[in-house]
């Protein structure tokens, strides 16, 4: 059985949709080795319920399901303006771990990758796994990912730098998750084990051969 890596769909999205937007990027991981599994956060909520705040964007959502709510890893905080990451969230990742896992790496996409990012920095002791139920995650790749904004979490970064391999890949062209957004996460990655990487679309997961294949060779070299 090849290694496992947990999937983190973005805002709007599920983990089948997700999957079906990733055929290039998995083709690859399997060339590999690696085994995708796809998640699909258990939080629904109107569309009119979605804060602006958390730069995305929901028109790119599937159209196909049997709810119209939104689903997302993150909630809304009216309280301050904000937004944090739900029980409900946590409480499913930890019984899917369990479930499905262990993994050898997490990718996320847009606030998927803002949730695996916060996760890359402790992901046992947020998830409440055990060594024996999850061993260390090997990688972390995130795609238009962001630091977590709301200041109950910036010790959380600060005391617990991602450390292990990550990759963070922006598009030139990407309006929704701007530069200092990729950036901040960028930065709460230890200097010796992070890497950016480019591609000149908007706010996607790349899935050319040229692409994937410089995804695959990053892999390769850090696994």
């Amino acid at each position: 059985m090849g290694k496992k890596i947990l999937m983190l769909h973005g805002l709007a999205q599920s983990g089948a949709y997700f999957a079906s937007k990733t055929k290039g990027f998995r083709a690859e991981m399997e060339k590999l080795g690696y085994e995708l599994y796809y998640p699909t956060a258990p939080n629904e909520f109107p569309p009119a319920d979605v804060p602006d705040f958390l730069g995305e964007v929901i028109a790119d959502a599937p159209t196909d399901g049997d709810s119209n709510g939104v689903l997302a890893w993150l909630e809304d905080d009216p309280a301050t303006n904000g937004y944090f990451i739900p029980q409900t969230t946590i409480d499913y990742l930890h019984d899917y771990v369990l479930e499905n896992g262990p993994f050898a790496g997490i990718v996320g996409f847009s606030q998927g990758a803002g949730v695996a990012g916060y996760l890359a920095t402790d992901f046992n002791g947020l998830l409440g796994l055990t060594a024996e139920e999850q061993a260390p995650l090997e990688f972390f790749m995130a795609f238009s990912g962001f630091r977590f904004r709301p200041q109950q979490y910036q010790k959380q970064y600060d005391t617990h730098p991602i450390s292990i391999p990550s990759l963070h890949v922006q598009g030139e062209l990407d309006t929704i998750t701007e530069p200092i957004k990729v950036q901040g996460l960028y930065q709460s990655c230890t200097e010796d084990s992070r890497t950016l990487l480019m591609h000149s679309g908007g706010h996607f997961v790349p899935n050319t051969r040229g692409f994937v294949k410089k995804v695959g060779q990053w892999l390769q070299d850090v696994a």
